[in-house]
């Protein structure tokens, strides 16, 4: 038998294994003792389960009771259900106090039935997954590969719930300047001259520098029109993650006309962000005009700044209403400013696609990852590539991969 340390070898423990079969489990066990569960709440729990990494026991016990049982009532049967699915023995003799939790929840002193057992364990003896848990699993699953276009209205809340809890981290460069150091390549001569100043010129060491370690510029640039309906507010969702995730990243909405919405998108409620760029951009659901909204990103103010050296992210169908020759003229001046030019389409999920629209056969040659953009997973693939942590085997221009 092993501590419950979020990894297991046993083989028979397949289900708890997962986080996301763990959730579900114990979500089901916390109604059959009576505490009223979402499937809300299950996400936001299996959010949590991933933020805490490798957690104890007292570690979970709390970030459950925070996401859980939101009535003081139902804390004696939380902690009940926590005994029952995650213990061996539904009843634990005198458990000791628990330790701070990481996210924050304070442990209560009184009620022993409120704290979490320290020697939870998970043996050969497994409660039997019920299959009402085995269903919010799959429900949980199904919501991530599901496309924005096909969800329902309370899908689409719960699917917003995922997107702000994902882990964005965005990749690093060496910049050209440098700075003060301890340890570094480069003679730092200036600080050392300044310091033989001090020392009455006896030399005792020498200064020196390194390259800065800046994030990645990030420029996202999202169509607004009216065939990006069903995608738009759950990309730009993720866009707001984005730009709360990190300094320089620059967002932009495209329609008839480009819209930055950056600083909208810095609000730390993305319900609120959204509202904001509701009031600056106008031509939601309107036409289309890629070519000439580009053409507008390099020649405005922010243009060089947010390209040169970035990673670009054109989320789009294709269907654009100007001519190709603008277009393909302004993805190439694209494609040269920047370091990576990834295009979301979320046609393309269709296996049967193929990028024959004018748009959109005019901006494959200069673009480096052709990517769907449809559902959270393939969101949460393209916040993988962000990290650096993964990408693109396959070399050579889109178009090169689709002829």
């Amino acid at each position: 038998m092993e501590l419950l340390t979020g990894q297991r070898e046993d083989k028979n423990a397949d289900d708890r294994s997962d986080p996301a079969q763990m959730c579900a489990g114990f979500a089901a066990v916390l109604r059959r003792c009576g505490v009223p569960v979402s499937t809300s709440q299950t996400i936001t729990f299996h959010a949590a389960v991933h933020e805490l990494g490798d957690f104890t026991p007292a570690e979970l016990f709390w970030a459950g009771r925070a996401v859980f049982a939101t009535d003081a009532a139902a804390y004696a049967a939380y902690a009940l259900a926590f005994n029952e699915y995650f213990s061996e023995n539904a009843s634990i003799a005198d458990p000791p106090p628990a330790a701070k939790p990481r996210l924050g929840v304070l442990a209560e002193e009184s009620g022993e039935a409120e704290r979490p057992p320290t020697n939870l364990q998970v043996g050969e003896e497994l409660l039997e997954l019920p299959r009402e848990a085995r269903v919010i699993a799959s429900e949980v699953e199904r919501l991530r590969v599901k496309s924005f276009a096909l969800m329902t209205e309370e899908e689409r809340q719960e699917s917003a719930q995922i997107i702000r809890h994902l882990r964005l981290r965005l990749d690093h460069r060496l910049s050209r300047r440098r700075t003060t150091a301890r340890t570094g390549p480069f003679l730092d001569m200036r600080g050392t001259l300044r310091f033989l100043l001090s020392t009455d010129g006896e030399p005792t060491r020498l200064r020196r520098r390194r390259r800065r370690i800046r994030q990645r510029p990030i420029t996202f640039l999202l169509d607004v029109s009216g065939s990006m309906g069903a995608y738009g507010q759950a990309v730009l969702r993720f866009a707001h993650a984005l730009a709360r995730a990190g300094e320089h990243v620059e967002v932009f909405t495209v329609g008839v006309n480009l819209r930055r919405v950056s600083e909208a998108l810095r609000s730390a409620s993305a319900d609120r962000a959204l509202e904001l760029v509701g009031q600056i951009v106008s031509d939601w659901d309107g036409g289309t005009r890629l070519g000439s909204s580009f053409s507008a990103l390099l020649e405005g103010k922010h243009g060089h700044n947010a390209l040169r050296g970035a990673v670009m992210v054109i989320c789009s169908d294709g269907l654009d209403h100007d001519k190709p020759e603008v277009l393909a003229t302004a993805m190439k001046r694209l494609h040269r400013l920047c370091h990576r030019l990834i295009w979301l389409n979320p046609l393309k999920s269709d296996p049967r696609y193929q990028p024959l629209a004018r748009g959109m056969a005019a901006a494959l040659p200069y673009i480096d990852d052709f990517r769907a953009g449809h559902n959270i997973a393939s969101l949460e693939s393209l916040a993988s590539v962000l990290a650096g942590t993964k990408t693109n085997t396959m070399k050579g221009p889109a178009s090169e991969r689709h002829s």
